[in-house]
């Protein structure tokens, strides 16, 4: 062990007489404890809420779709559509289908819910997106409805029972224009864990709402999944060059732009303020260092006399600063990691679903780049708060250090 370490060493431990500076060095350990153990908790939930939001959007959703400038297009163009897209990379599976909107009437309520009614063959639907992964049947009755547990819990509705839709979209008879309502009978209940489509979705027989809508023969997009989500920049790539003009693609992760740009920036910000507990820490320790180079200035005189030079006497200050910005950094890093371990494990954040569409609790995501930042910056930090005091100390005339001691 080198002579400076040694001394460094024996530094920290705080004689009676030092009880103060002792006192200070405890404070700057626990400043950085908690820094680091808040930095990386922050860090964790932030990233975990942004990919499991960005998770749950598109797995209960399609990747991406294909529209049509003419609003809507035939089953033959849109079968053309996926079958060309079937021929390029990242391809999983893609189906058509029919959105529209209306007010639902039926079960032990008497009050109107307005729903998003979507029209789909069931087993394509199951292929791109997970909402109805709960639902066990083949296909959808002609007549038959699924919906959601949150809508049949608020309408007081099960499977059996009959509701009644009022379409929004009006047609026109010879006796003027008249509203479209069709009977359904209940046969499915879906729990896809997303409050927003529990509550408000609801899904037809494809055929259904085509004769309802007068679509005979058309529907409104194209729907599409890949094999991964990492895969959907480079397959939206591939697939624009295989669709005509009148079409154009729409990407989830677009359209929701903003709430993603949103919350990365939140984690910046977050990451910046927690970060000041980590400069005041820092700040204390140079202070006890500072402390402890006034206390220890008949050492470092005696040091210098017996011949240690000034960058061995700067190394002695360093490395004590380094030792308490280390033991914190790994103390709290260590804590924050059991943290989200323990976060995870029995979802301790939990989320109101009516406020949260497509989160029911908060997951810890650590990565270690996060993790590994946030240490060597902590460290970093201590080092540098050394510096100052280390030079005070490296600069002391060793005659006037013990010429009144």
């Amino acid at each position: 062990m080198k002579v400076e370490t040694f001394i460094a060493l024996r530094y920290l431990k705080a004689k009676r007489h030092q009880t103060f500076i002792g006192i200070i060095t405890i404070i700057s350990v626990l400043g950085i404890i908690i820094g680091t153990f808040s930095l990386v908790i922050a860090l964790s939930l932030m990233t975990g809420f942004h990919n499991k939001m960005k998770e749950n959007l598109l797995d209960a959703n399609s990747h991406l779709s294909v529209h049509s400038l003419e609003d809507t297009m035939t089953v033959q163009e849109a079968e053309d559509i996926i079958k060309n897209a079937s021929k390029l990379h990242y391809f999983k599976a893609g189906a058509y289908a029919v959105l529209t909107q209306g007010l639902l009437r039926g079960g032990m309520s008497e009050e109107s819910k307005p729903v998003v009614v979507k029209g789909i063959k069931l087993k394509d639907e199951k292929r791109v997106t997970t909402i109805l992964k709960s639902v066990d049947l083949n296909s959808i009755p002609y007549n038959g409805i699924v919906i959601g547990n949150e809508l049949a819990k608020r309408q007081g509705l099960a499977i059996g029972d009959k509701v009644t839709i009022l379409f929004f979209k009006p047609t026109q008879t010879p006796l003027g224009i008249m509203p479209r309502i069709r009977a359904y009978t209940v046969c499915g209940v879906f729990s896809s864990g997303i409050y927003e489509y529990d509550k408000n979705w609801v899904f037809v027989n494809l055929k259904n709402i085509q004769s309802v809508l007068n679509m005979n023969g058309k529907v409104d997009f194209v729907q599409f999944r890949c094999s991964s989500i990492d895969s959907i920049d480079k397959f939206k790539k591939e697939l624009k060059k295989v669709l005509k003009p009148k079409y154009f693609i729409i990407d989830l992760r677009e359209t929701n732009k903003k709430l993603f740009a949103a919350i990365k920036i939140e984690k910046i910000i977050v990451s910046l303020i927690i970060g000041l507990i980590v400069l005041v820490a820092a700040l204390n320790i140079t202070s006890s260092l500072i402390l402890l180079v006034m206390e220890k200035r008949k050492d470092i005189g005696i040091l210098k006399a017996m011949g240690m030079k000034n960058r061995q006497i700067t190394r002695i200050f360093r490395f004590q600063g380094v030792v308490i910005g280390f033991a914190g950094s790994f103390i709290g890093c260590s804590l924050g990691l059991i943290t989200a371990y323990l976060g995870n494990k029995y979802q301790l954040i939990k989320l109101p679903p009516d406020v949260y569409d497509f989160l029911s609790f908060i997951p810890f995501e650590v990565r270690w780049i996060d993790v590994s930042l946030v240490f060597l910056c902590t460290v970093l930090i201590t080092y540098l708060a050394t510096i100052y005091p280390a030079k005070k100390a490296a600069e002391l005339d060793p005659a006037k250090a013990v010429r009144y001691e």
